[in-house]
């Protein structure tokens, strides 16, 4: 597992339904003095849950923490691509969007990869766990055919 896909486990395993229904992509930057733990950056969907985030900026640290996933500092970003992904009216979907018949899926052994890392996740987590991985997962495989072009 990637180190971004370990800060996206650890960010969804640690918070709760809220945090985890706001947030769009998590990812890790290097910290700011070299040897230093990295920095973790949290996308999220608005401006007002933004301010949520930053309000408790200690409470998300000591809880990446408490799960055993050590940063130097968070940043809390709004994903300026969000709105792009919802609907403006129920059922919608924008013209930027692809039906999800059409969506990327993984190899049955990255899927069985992906199965044996959320396996000792609580039952109630593995579902979102599961997801924000796979989403990662074809992320970079999007990102690393690009840069093959």
């Amino acid at each position: 597992m990637t180190a971004n896909q370990r800060a996206s486990v650890a960010w969804h395993a640690a918070n709760g339904d809220r945090e985890r229904a706001h947030t769009t992509r998590v990812f890790l930057r290097k910290g700011k003095v070299e040897g230093s733990e990295p920095i973790i950056c949290v996308y999220v969907d608005s401006h007002a849950f933004l301010t949520d985030l930053n309000a408790n900026r200690d409470i998300y640290l000591s809880r990446l923490a408490n799960w055993g996933f050590f940063v130097s500092d968070i940043r809390f970003e709004v994903d300026r691509n969000a709105h792009k992904r919802v609907g403006q009216g129920k059922g919608q979907l924008l013209s930027a969007e692809k039906p999800a018949a059409e969506a990327p899926k993984l190899s049955a052994e990255q899927q069985a990869y992906v199965d044996e890392l959320v396996a000792q996740a609580p039952e109630s987590l593995r579902e979102s766990i599961s997801k924000a991985i796979v989403a990662t997962m074809l992320a970079e495989s999007k990102k690393a055919s690009q840069n093959e072009n």
